[in-house]
């Protein structure tokens, strides 16, 4: 019983699949209004008008009732004789000719649909897909290049379309892709929503040695896909070229902290930025009057009111594998309750690693806090973050203020304690 129930609906499907392909071609046998012998009436009471000679070359071509590719043939080339400028007529022409085997007259076909309306979406498309069914593939490259150029919101349909035909993102970067900036930064954002960091890279180094810059937006969203991916070495390197193509400051001295003295909110937000988040209880600022060096110190202000799980301050660090560093901060406490303060904490990317400093609690002046640490032999990098965790105690809910400053990430040789008081 249910094979059979299931070879109905199959047949319920090919029917409706059959009609609708019917239909979508331009005639169907199955209306009433539309049949062979009506369109060979029309044709003689209209002999001028190609619309039914059309329709006949495509009753013939796809209805299995009356398939006759000769027929189709000549009906179609009646519609293009009455009106040679129609490039559907000539696509149905190659369609004929190709399915008859004659590859001569197919691609002669192919190129008259093209020359009459060489900037059609579907023309391209559709030459460039009867190319890939003759195995014709350099033929059809440069259609489907035409569609990424002129057409960029069919560009997913034309990658997916070559991944199955060549299953090479090379391929495509080098030979499918336009060299322009607008199409190589479409093909780059769909390998990297297909998580594809290799070809990502490659794409992003094609743009550099063409001298095509993108602007701060787009560099920012690929050093967070890199980030994502753990490929924090690679992201590093574009946010320091990025840093100086815009004349801000790039450390020198080993650190690879951005922005540790906290003088400016955000340097270019995101990427190896800090990356600060509102948390309910807490307040958090720049602050210029209180500073243990520069200009500057970040103010984190707790209103007493929650048990605060806070960590919402925190930047990646491109960190070397089989390596030592010291992340050294300085921070001031004020009137800061409960048994939980607060601490500098590291973690790793790829291998987990951790590793913290002491946490501070009450009344302190500015206290250089240390979390030494090794590397593991894999690590791709790490982050860096400020951090309360909740309590079970009793006392839990936090209040005070605490300001970090002068906060620095390096090998050991690289870093200086030395400070230049309070401001």
């Amino acid at each position: 019983m249910k094979r059979s129930l299931s070879l109905v609906i199959l047949i319920v499907f090919v029917f409706a699949g059959y009609r609708i392909l019917s239909i979508y071609k331009g005639v169907s046998s199955y209306q009433r209004d539309i049949t062979g012998e009506k369109l060979l009436q029309a044709t003689r009471l209209t002999p001028t008008n190609p619309d039914p000679y059309y329709k006949l070359g495509i009753l013939h071509q796809w209805d299995v009732r009356n398939f006759d590719l000769k027929e189709s043939l000549h009906y179609l080339e009646g519609a293009i004789e009455r009106n040679p400028l129609e490039q559907e007529y000539w696509l149905n022409v190659a369609r004929a000719f190709q399915r008859r085997e004659r590859p001569v007259s197919f691609e002669q076909a192919l190129g008259n649909a093209i020359q009459v309306n060489p900037t059609k979406f579907q023309g391209r498309w559709a030459a460039g897909n009867l190319l890939l069914q003759q195995g014709e593939i350099e033929k059809a490259l440069p259609h489907f290049s035409y569609v990424l150029a002129h057409h960029p919101e069919r560009s997913n349909a034309v990658y997916s379309v070559w991944m199955n035909v060549v299953r090479s993102p090379d391929f495509i970067l080098e030979r499918l892709i336009p060299t322009d900036p607008a199409s190589l930064s479409r093909y780059l954002w769909y390998v990297c929503d297909a998580k594809d960091e290799g070809t990502a890279k490659k794409v992003w180094e094609k743009r550099v040695s063409l001298g095509y810059k993108g602007d701060r937006a787009e560099t920012l969203r690929f050093i967070d896909f890199l980030i994502s991916e753990h490929e924090l070495h690679e992201a590093f390197k574009i946010w320091k070229d990025r840093l100086r193509e815009e004349k801000l400051q790039v450390s020198y001295d080993g650190n690879l902290i951005t922005n540790g003295g906290f003088e400016k909110e955000k340097i270019l937000g995101s990427g190896f930025d800090w990356r600060i988040q509102d948390v309910p209880g807490v307040r958090i600022s720049t602050d210029s009057m209180i500073y243990y060096e520069g200009k500057a110190s970040l103010r984190i202000l707790f209103d007493g009111k929650e048990n605060a799980d806070f960590s919402t301050v925190h930047q990646f660090v491109a960190l070397r594998p089989n390596t030592d560093y010291v992340l050294r901060a300085h921070l001031k406490t004020k009137g800061v309750t409960t048994k939980s303060g607060i601490k500098m904490e590291v973690f790793g990317v790829g291998p987990a690693f951790y590793g913290a400093s002491e946490s501070l609690t009450g009344d302190n002046a500015w206290k250089e806090v240390t979390v030494a640490f090794r590397t593991p032999a894999q690590c791709r990098g790490g982050f860096v973050r400020i951090r309360r965790e909740p309590t079970d105690k009793f006392d839990r809910f936090i209040a005070g203020e605490v300001w970090i400053d002068n906060v620095r990430l390096a090998p050991p040789p690289a870093l200086s304690t030395k400070g230049r008081g309070e401001g």
